[in-house]
Parts: C-alpha cells; structure tokens; sequence
C-alpha cells in the first residue's frame, strides 16, 4: 500500500500542474493589488495608470498558464533578449507568473534556464492532509522569494504583475505589489491540489480559472503593445483512454474556449505547440525550450511591424 501511494502521489501532482475553501486557516499574506472588471482594476489601493499620450509605447509580455510546458517561457525570453526587444511590463499567469518573476527581478533568460535546468520540482511538494488540496503551497512561497533574491514585487528592475483568481467573487486579481513569493503561490494555486490562498477575507486560487493568458490585465496595467505567450491551448490534447485523462482533456477544452478572446486581443500571439515535460525529464525541458525560441524567430517579422506601427524603438 505504502508503495502503491508513493507511485500514486507523482502521478496525481505531475497531472494536475499538467491541467491548469472552506477547511484553510485565513491567515493575511503580503501582497495587494487590484480585481479586474471589463478591462479595469478597481480596488481602493490600486496602482492608477497614468496618462501615456507623451510617453514612448510601453512593451508588455504576458506569459500563460500550462504547468510543466512553461520551460517554454524561458526560449521565449531568450529569443526576445536575442532579437533586442526588451520589455517594460511582465504579467504572469500561474507558471507564467514564477519565469516572469524571475526575469522581472532582474535574472537574464540564460540565468533562468540554468537554475529550470536544475531545479527540482519534487522539492516544492509540502504535503498536507487536511483542507481542499493536498500540497501547501509554502514551499513554493519560500522558493519563490529566493528565485527573486528576497526582493518586493514593487522593487523589482521591471514593473511585474501576477495574476491571481478571487474565487469568491469569480475574478481575476491582479497583484502588482508586496511578497513575490505569496503572490506566486497564490497565481499559480491550482484548484484541488494546493491549497488556497487566504487573505483578509477574500480567497485566492490559480490565475488561469479567469485568465490564462494575461492580456487584459497587461492593457490595464498602461501596455501599448502586449506580446501573449499561450503554452497550453496549441499542443497536443490529452487523450481521452481513462478517467484521469478523461476529465484533464475536458478542463483543457474549457480552458482554452475561455482564455481565446483574450488571447487573441493581444498585439502578438505565440503559441508554441508543447507537449508538457515529465518532472524529471531533462530532453522534454530542453524540446520546451526550444519550441518556445522557434516560436518568437517565427513570429519576429510581425512582432517587429507591430512595434514600429505604434512607434515603438525596433
């Protein structure tokens, strides 16, 4: 029994992280930031966007959601540092909010495939048996705020946002400042498997629920030009030959008819087809990698015309 649990446990968590409250303490977590509705964050404490009409176009990257596909995240940032094109804003979404941290904080893209390349991901599964999930997130909290060099998301070299989903009031949150490594705990806090994030009240889970691929949130947050990096929806889908794969090929579908508007709102769409990389499965990282560079070579030409169309420096 104790083996069976032991194959069983990598199976369930390596599907869930594929895929993507009553019973948790409330306990106040240090982030803030703002809900978002109809392309608006509305919050007491929210960052106002300020008036752009005089000032150079800003670029902004917004990295989805997709779990273990997001080794692509990283090619992607290294064919954009390749290509000269840096930009201003970064919003994440779940694993896109943990790259976007990391670069933001001021880690190059070849610095991030290094410390993916060797990163364990077992480590950040603290278990626990009680509640609506069955990892706790403070692991991933702890990782998180080393990966930014214990930085605060407001004094990061790039403006960053992380994109969270309100539960309770079926929104998406966008945090823009405070501990990065709550703030990523609660992006990337998938539904059923880590716990949620409690804060003053309000419930936090996994930014892909409302907003797999940031865009809206990028636009409300002043980009002039946003460039969306959609992992999930344009790769293989799951097969359809037991229950498991069953119900993670219908949570795909559902997703990916959600997010499309949004998606398809931005300036620029990469979509690299990727089949996601297995826990320990070094060759599947590398092949992420590189779809996700293919991908932005491809889309160079039209990235390129869009920026000098809203007279961004090329």
């Amino acid at each position: 029994m104790k083996r069976m649990r032991r194959r069983l446990f990598p199976l369930l968590f390596s599907a869930s992280l594929l895929a993507a409250c009553a019973g948790t303490p409330d306990r106040s977590v240090g982030f803030g930031g703002a809900w978002l509705v109809d392309g608006a964050l509305q919050t007491q404490a929210a960052t106002p966007v300020s008036d752009r009409s005089a000032m150079p176009p800003r670029i902004a990257i917004a990295l989805g959601g997709g779990g273990l596909r997001g080794y692509a995240h990283i090619g992607v940032l290294q064919a954009l540092k390749d290509a000269g094109i840096h930009p201003d804003l970064v919003v994440g979404t779940s694993i896109g909010s943990i790259i976007g941290a990391a670069y933001a904080s001021g880690a190059s893209p070849d610095q991030l495939w290094q410390q993916a390349s060797s990163m364990r991901v077992r480590s950040l599964v603290d278990v626990t048996l009680s509640g609506p999930g069955f990892v706790k997130g403070e692991a991933l909290a702890h990782w998180g705020n080393i990966l930014v060099g214990q930085q605060t998301i407001e004094h990061f070299p790039v403006q960053f946002a992380a994109v969270s989903t309100d539960i309770e009031r079926s929104l998406p949150y966008v945090i823009t400042r405070g501990d990065a490594g709550e703030a990523l705990r609660a992006s990337a806090a998938i539904p059923g498997v880590f716990l949620p994030v409690q804060s003053t009240g309000h419930v936090f889970v996994d930014g892909g629920v409302t907003s797999l691929v940031p865009v809206y949130a990028a636009r409300a947050l002043g980009a002039d030009v946003v460039i969306a990096v959609d992992i999930y929806c344009h790769g293989p889908r799951y097969p359809s030959n037991s229950a498991v794969s069953m119900l993670l090929r219908v949570s795909q579908m559902q997703s990916c008819q959600l997010s499309l508007p949004e998606a398809a709102s931005a300036d620029v769409l990469i979509a690299p087809a990727i089949t996601p990389a297995g826990i320990d499965d070094a060759e599947g990282r590398e092949t992420a990698r590189r779809l996700g560079y293919e991908a932005v070579a491809a889309a160079l030409p039209a990235l390129r015309a869009t920026m000098r169309r809203h007279g961004a420096a090329d």
